[in-house]
């Protein structure tokens, strides 16, 4: 019987996705040409927004329970009062765009000093079909506009490069301007072949755009050195610096270079050597202006590394030898050795510092025994900034005792993939939503507010099976995410696609269906009570 009506289903869903193709592609068009995305969203307004609310918000999803009842150990605490969550597509598209990623939002957003927040995406569509957009939530009128075309504004031509993706943080100028690049699908393989050749005079690297709210007009304010494009921006705005991992050395595509940009000159007033960045997906900026990356291991982090791993060896050794009397190592101590020479074994990630004083950069005392850091948020008043590792760990720097202190999993057991984070105006709290990468759903797509003076996390809402159920949407996580200055208000640049029952075969999981939420977080649930 199940057979017969997963059949009927398959049937179904064939038909649906058939039905599709007819009206919404003229005869013989590729569906990937089509016209007609984002879907509508269900219970819209006029402006495309859509509301959503109520106790099935809070509901623990099965996944996350089980894990929750298998471990005693693990905390999780549930909201008691729901938010208001509000959702909008990211509209205007030219194409649905389904080439296995298609649309998706790769880069941090930004909360500007009038409150509009802009957010930018991207198609993910190659060198030559290559889309990218920035798009502006106007709180006041509740519209989300496109406001800026990457490859309109180059004026790019069939054959030049196409930027397909906005990786990097927006950011607004101490001019009060926005500031914005794109990149491309693998900005690491920018200087070699085949996109080489496909670099122009005109465009010959990298852009970094600037919009004028007033005006609204889009120009290039400044070129990337030749063959470079960014993914990884920080921006001191005191001193009007912009920091970049500069991609695109064929010999490092695991490794990039720092490039500090002098907004007030116009002028790169360093660059790096390829390959002294690591993993290159995030910067931390201290309050005194200075930078901190992810970097090779330092020497002096070598021998912390081996030293740790001979008296871990010397303790199992004790074991063995007293376990088994010097004759057989036990088969069950294999696996725990096995673990920790895969996770200690590799070299540790040394936290590099670029000292604007001296415009150089040197290893710090500090380190992670993973790939390092991924997200962060700024520096505290009492001096200490916060963010996850890309080992799936909770971490505080201090930069005045350059010192990292592990606070343990970022969600669950094993921790997830956390790309951003925000410090509440108070500081008492960090929000964040794990899985990043598309497996957001997996734990329904949880909003996590971490308890920085109580160490405890709480799950403010689960989106997945709510949005999926009101608007056969399928949120799969997040690489922007901002709050507003009173804390009221969590806004968030959702990847996703639409649910498996509506998903067209030539999109990928978790992507291809770009949103904008906006959070209100209730006020019981960001007050000590």
């Amino acid at each position: 019987m199940k057979k017969i009506n997963k059949n009927f289903l398959s049937i179904g869903l064939i038909f649906l996705f058939a039905w599709s193709l007819i009206s919404c592609n003229s005869v013989g068009d590729d569906i990937s040409k089509g016209t007609t995305w984002p879907p509508a969203l269900p219970t819209a307004d006029k402006n495309g927004v859509a509301t959503l609310t109520g106790p099935e918000l809070l509901l623990v999803p099965s996944s996350v329970k089980h894990i929750l009842d298998s471990n005693s150990a693990l905390r999780l605490t549930i909201a008691k009062e729901a938010p208001k969550v509000e959702l909008a597509y990211f509209e205007e598209l030219p194409s649905a765009s389904f080439n296995g990623t298609g649309w998706s939002s790769w880069g941090d957003i930004c909360i500007a000093s009038d409150g509009k927040v802009y957010a930018g995406i991207g198609n993910h569509g190659g060198i030559e079909e290559g889309e990218a957009f920035i798009y502006c939530w106007d709180p006041s009128t509740r519209d989300l506009k496109k406001i800026a075309d990457l490859n309109e504004i180059t004026g790019a031509s069939p054959g030049e490069v196409h930027f397909s993706k906005v990786h990097a943080h927006i950011i607004e100028g101490k001019d009060k301007k926005i500031y914005f690049t794109g990149t491309l699908d693998d900005g690491g393989k920018a200087g070699s072949e085949p996109i080489l050749s496909k670099w122009t005079e005109k465009i010959a690297g990298g852009k970094l755009f600037q919009y004028d709210p007033a005006t609204s007009k889009n120009i290039v304010y400044a070129d990337f050195p030749k063959a470079r494009v960014t993914a990884t921006t920080k921006y001191d705005a005191e001193r009007n610096l912009l920091y970049c991992a500069l991609e695109g050395d064929p010999a490092y595509n695991d490794g990039f270079a720092l490039g500090v940009f002098d907004m007030n000159k116009k002028e790169w007033i360093y660059q790096g050597v390829p390959g002294q960045i690591g993993m290159d997906r995030n910067f931390i900026l201290d309050a005194k202006g200075n930078l901190y990356f992810n970097g090779r291991e330092s020497f002096a982090h070598t021998g912390v590394r081996l030293k740790s791993l001979l008296e871990a060896w010397e303790k199992d050794q004790a074991k063995f030898s007293k376990a088994d009397e010097g004759k057989l190592i036990s088969a069950s101590m294999l696996p725990g050795i096995k673990r920790r020479l895969n996770k200690e074994g590799n070299k540790y990630t040394t936290l590099w510092k670029y000292d604007l004083k001296t415009n150089s950069v040197m290893p710090t005392n500090a380190y992670f025994k993973s790939a390092g850091f991924r997200s962060d948020t700024r520096e505290t008043k009492d001096g200490y900034i916060y963010g996850a590792t890309m080992g799936g760990e909770l971490f505080r720097y201090s930069p005045s005792k350059d010192q990292v202190d592990l606070l343990g999993s970022n969600f669950l057991t094993d921790g997830e993939y956390i790309t951003v984070c925000d410090l509440s105006p108070d500081e008492k709290y960090l929000y964040y939503l794990p899985g990043a990468h598309g497996s957001a759903g997996f734990s329904g797509t949880p909003v996590i507010q971490y308890n920085i003076e109580k160490g405890e996390q709480k799950a403010l809402a689960f989106l997945h099976e709510p949005m999926n159920k009101a608007f056969n949407y399928a949120p799969g996580g997040t690489y922007g995410i901002k709050v507003t200055d009173d804390g009221s208000t969590l806004y968030v640049g959702l990847n996703g696609s639409p649910s498996d029952s509506l998903r067209p075969k030539e999109l990928g999981a978790g992507f291809g269906l770009t949103s904008f939420a906006i959070i209100h977080i209730p006020l019981s649930e960001r007050s000590e009570k």
